[in-house]
Parts: C-alpha cells; sequence; structure tokens
C-alpha cells in the first residue's frame, strides 16, 4: 500500500486541524484579508480491465486528472495520489476602495506533493454590475472550471475526465466579468483574452509516461462564457479559441523501443494549430433531483480530427446521502479530407455510480466506481483498455 508523501500528510493534518480565520486584519489597518481552504484526501484501487503495458504504465489504467497527470495504474494495493489535495486561497482587499488580489495555492499527490499557483489575479470593481480582473485565472472552458479542486463542491470523487481532461487549464491575461439580471434571469457574462505556457504537461505524462516532459504553449486565447439561472434550471455557454503548439524535450514514448524515443525531441515549438472550444452546461436542481449534463466541441480548423465529449448526470438527494449515476463519453473525429485514418481515433466511454455521504456542512465521505470501455480505433497508440476502478474520498472545506 503506498502512502502520500510525508510532507503532504503534515500539512493535511495541520490544515485540517486550523480553520483560517475570515476577514482576519493584516498588520496595516488598510487591508482586510479573507482566507479559505480545502482538502481531498483520496484513496483508489483498480478493480480490473485490459492488462498491457501502455505508454510506460503497468495497466489496467484509468485516467482522473489529465491537467496534473493523475491516474491510477495497474501495480496493485491502494493508490492514495491521483485524488488527494490540500489548497488555499485568499483575498486582499484595500480598505475604501474596489481594489483586490486573490491567490490560490493547490498541492497535489498527483504532482508528488507539489505545489501549483492556480490563482494570482487582481480585481477592480468598475461598478455593481462591471469587474475587471487582470492576472492567472482558471480557463473557464467547463462548468465546474473555477472549483475544479474543490472535492466538497463536486458530487463525483473526480471530476468526469472525458470532458475535463485538457493540456491546460489556466492562463494568464484579463478579463471582464459583468453580472446583471434580464427578465427575472440571473446572468454573468465574461470575456477575456490571454496565453498560457505549461512546461511538463500533466497530460503527456498520461499518455507518454512519467518520465515525459512535454511543454505547452496556448497563444492568442480570446472568447468568453454566459451564465443564465432561473429558480431551478442553469445554463451556461462558452466559445474560446486558441492557437496551440507544443515541444517535446524528452520525446515521446516509442512501444516498439519499451522508452521514449529520442528522434522524437523537438528543438523548438512547433508551428501554431488554431482551436475553437464550444460548449453548453445544461443543470437542474429541483426539490430532492439534480441533473448535470455538458457537452464539448473542439475543432482544430488543418487538422484532421475533431473533439467531442459529454456527460450527463442524475443524482437524488435522500437526507445526507446523494447517489449520482453518470454516464460520459469522449471520441475523436476524423476529418477524411485531411487525411484522417478513423482507425486511429481516439473514443471510450465511462458508467459511473457515486454515493456522497454529507458529515458536516463543510465535509463529505464519497465512494465512486468507474467502469471505462474502450472503443478507440485498433491503430490509436495509445489505448488503455477497459477498466474498473473503486475510489474513496474524504472531502473538506475550512
Amino acid at each position: 500500500m503506498r502512502m502520500p508523501p510525508a510532507s503532504f500528510l503534515a500539512l493535511s493534518f495541520l490544515l485540517s486541524t486550523t480553520a483560517v480565520q475570515a476577514q482576519s486584519p493584516l498588520a496595516s489597518p488598510a487591508f482586510a484579508f479573507s482566507g479559505s481552504g480545502f482538502l481531498t484526501l483520496g484513496a483508489g484501487r483498480m478493480l480490473g480491465g485490459h492488462r498491457d503495458d501502455v505508454g510506460n504504465r503497468e495497466c489496467p489504467c484509468y485516467p482522473v486528472d489529465y491537467g496534473q497527470g493523475g491516474i491510477y495504474d495497474g501495480r496493485g494495493g491502494l493508490q492514495w495520489g491521483p485524488d488527494s489535495k490540500l489548497g488555499l486561497q485568499g483575498t486582499a482587499s484595500l480598505t475604501g476602495t474596489d481594489l483586490s488580489v486573490t491567490a490560490q495555492a493547490v498541492m497535489r499527490g498527483a504532482r508528488d506533493g507539489k505545489t501549483n499557483l492556480e490563482w494570482l489575479y487582481a480585481s477592480y470593481r468598475l461598478n455593481e454590475r462591471i469587474t475587471l480582473q487582470a492576472g492567472r485565472k482558471r480557463l473557464p472552458m467547463f462548468y465546474y472550471s473555477d472549483i475544479q479542486d474543490v472535492g466538497f463542491a463536486l458530487p463525483w470523487t473526480h471530476l468526469p475526465p472525458a470532458v475535463y481532461g485538457w493540456e491546460a487549464v489556466n492562463y494568464d491575461g484579463l478579463n471582464l466579468l459583468y453580472q446583471d439580471h434580464w427578465g427575472g434571469w440571473s446572468s454573468t457574462l465574461n470575456l477575456l483574452a490571454g496565453g498560457e505556457h505549461r512546461k511538463e504537461s500533466g497530460y503527456y505524462k498520461i499518455t507518454d509516461g512519467r518520465r515525459n516532459r512535454t511543454d505547452v504553449k496556448w497563444d492568442n486565447i480570446a472568447g468568453g462564457d454566459l451564465t443564465l439561472a432561473k429558480d431551478w434550471f442553469e445554463a451556461r455557454l462558452v466559445y474560446i479559441q486558441s492557437h496551440t503548439r507544443k515541444k517535446s524535450v524528452t520525446g515521446y514514448w516509442d512501444r516498439g523501443l519499451g522508452d521514449l524515443d529520442s528522434a522524437t525531441i523537438d528543438a523548438d515549438f512547433g508551428p501554431a494549430a488554431r482551436q475553437k472550444i464550444h460548449g453548453i452546461a445544461l443543470n437542474a436542481d429541483w426539490r430532492d433531483w439534480l441533473v448535470r449534463g455538458e457537452f464539448i466541441y473542439i475543432s482544430h480548423p488543418g487538422l484532421n480530427y475533431r473533439d467531442y465529449a459529454q456527460q450527463v448526470a442524475v443524482g437524488h438527494r435522500l437526507g445526507r446521502w446523494q447517489p449520482t449515476l453518470t454516464w460520459t463519453r469522449y471520441k475523436q473525429g476524423a476529418v477524411l479530407d485531411q487525411g484522417a485514418d478513423p482507425a486511429a481515433m481516439e473514443a471510450w466511454t465511462v458508467r459511473t455510480f457515486t454515493l456522497r455521504y454529507d458529515l458536516t456542512g463543510t465535509s463529505a465521505l464519497k465512494v465512486q466506481f468507474d467502469d471505462k470501455r474502450e472503443q478507440s480505433g485498433p491503430d490509436y497508440a495509445y489505448r488503455f483498455g477497459n477498466s474498473r476502478l473503486l475510489t474513496f474520498t474524504y472531502d473538506r472545506v475550512f
């Protein structure tokens, strides 16, 4: 049984027993500070599936966080790292002004206890409806983007990787936030622009092994999202476009060699490829029922494939208990006039059952079973195959 790093355990214990006091004054009376944190202690075990060596990993395998390299594999026993994380966030406000600075840092078992700075941005409230923000933020591709690390706020032990599985999840730049009410609907419009440079992308550590280092750039990011909510219904639309480039520092995994192929090392970033991200989320919280639906389509003009991802979840609250059934799917579509090979496209579906029990208003236990079905073409290079995963989490906010 593999345990998480000692530093991760120590810091988790310290922060799980010490609440961060909201509105705690800083040394200078001109500032006010509010802080909070979140913790997920997770454990999982592969129950079975296709046995093979894929991308220098002993499978059956189940990726749970492509952005951070979180994956369960077939080495046996409980695995603690992929879902475990600890985060702290705080906002410092200049008293008597509309200016504030927000930061969030997250330490992850998926990254062997390393800490990522996920947020660091300044906000200036122009008026009651409009706020200007600048700095590092989450890229709002998905409904749960802003809170994707806060396990207590999610109905699952981990987000569905078929939808929430991409190589970049943050950006550095500007955004304009507009909040209002339109005809009885609560509305939020967010416009953004910026870029992202991610060293050692977790996505490629999943597909090409732990020793792989692939750097990723998303340039000229621009787009926005619109959320409309009324009573028990909420809808969200998103459109984001960018140019993407990558550079393999170590080379990609070659199954024939059984190692990283030095011939595939890149001297510099490759040519930029365009991508256009379209998304819609439709959610309902009606009486004791909850429904979550999210659909993503990504086109890559000039390339030979498109991405399709969707998930539908239905849950029911029974006092402190909440069972949820989820179906998710990811599929690449071949663009034949660009020379694509349909047999080399990736595809898979997952059926999930989650049972949540709320211990308190700030903590919960969850158990989840994921049944993944491989549907990729026979020539797809990273066929992880069928897999069955059982995970447990203790989630807390403080």
